[in-house]
């Protein structure tokens, strides 16, 4: 490999704006677009683990919280329910 080609590959896959943290460095390359990428991805992960969890982050996302709940309180409404038979039953009352 020829010094002309190290010197692009480097200059490609090296980001002065990473190493600086200078995000609005004109030098911009393809590992800056990489890490946008990755950024970016890390964000819409962040976004949708704490989604409709007003902002707690857990191991579960907004919809799994959502069924578990709603699965919770239908047990509760079915123990309920069978709570009411049992004492209609003990009272010896037709529930018809």
């Amino acid at each position: 490999m020829t010094n002309k080609t190290a010197d692009a590959l480097h200059d490609v896959f090296i980001s002065p704006s990473e190493a600086d943290g200078d995000f609005d460095n004109a030098n911009a390359n393809v590992v800056d677009g990489l890490f946008a990428i990755a950024r970016g991805l890390h964000a819409i992960a962040r976004s949708i683990t704490v989604l409709g969890n007003a902002d707690a982050s857990s191991p579960m996302g907004a919809l799994e919280n959502l069924s578990m709940e709603l699965k919770n309180g239908l047990l509760l409404i079915a123990s309920s329910m069978e709570s009411v038979s049992a004492s209609i039953d003990a009272m010896g009352m037709d529930s018809s």
